[in-house]
């Protein structure tokens, strides 16, 4: 089963009944999580929107392999809103993905039980 994410004009798969590719997807996660906490609370603005943005960017690198990133981003401002909306576009095909396995799983499985 091919799942493909459509974003800024980049298609990227990403199959998260994968174990290798969840490993890496969680791995990612936990990377930026640690990430996150190192951004400087102070200081100018400017360069904590940067940071802010380089977070994201690393995360999809990790995902998705080395230069995703630019492909994903490729032509935008680093803009919080921005990326922050590439983001939410990320979590929601992740979660159609998740949804759509467990119905697909569910319906197969219910043709192999006992009617009552």
């Amino acid at each position: 089963m091919k799942n493909i994410w459509k974003i800024n004009g980049a298609e990227l798969e990403l199959d998260v009944q994968d174990a290798d590719t969840m490993e890496r997807y969680e791995n990612a996660f936990s990377e930026m999580s640690k990430e996150e906490k190192e951004i400087p609370k102070d200081g100018k603005q400017s360069d904590r929107i940067r940071e802010y943005c380089k977070l994201y960017e690393r995360l999809f690198d990790r995902i998705f392999g080395e230069g995703a990133s630019e492909k994903i981003f490729k032509d935008l401002p680093k803009n919080t809103a921005i990326y922050d909306e590439i983001y939410f576009s990320f979590l929601d095909f992740i979660r159609s993905q998740i949804i759509d396995s467990a119905r697909n799983r569910a319906e197969r499985l219910s043709k192999y039980r006992p009617k009552k």
